[in-house]
């Protein structure tokens, strides 16, 4: 049997973030929460990218607010 390895921390904090993709008319809504330790506010917009496309480069996402809930 594996050790499964400690629990992540209890503690996240999630955002409600309006976003739009680069040269793509509309605006989008996403829910994001972050762990401390693991993950930064700064790193919201690789993390929608990451959700989005296959092959994602952290540039096409543009964030227009950020708001932790």
């Amino acid at each position: 049997m594996r050790d499964p390895g400690p629990p992540p921390p209890p503690d996240t904090t999630t955002y409600r973030v309006r976003y739009t993709l680069a040269g793509r008319p509309g605006v989008r809504q996403a829910e994001v929460t972050l762990v401390p330790g693991h993950s930064r506010e700064s790193d919201i917009p690789a993390l929608l990218d990451a959700r989005l496309h296959r092959h994602p480069d952290g540039r096409r996402v543009v964030l227009l607010d950020v708001t932790e809930t």
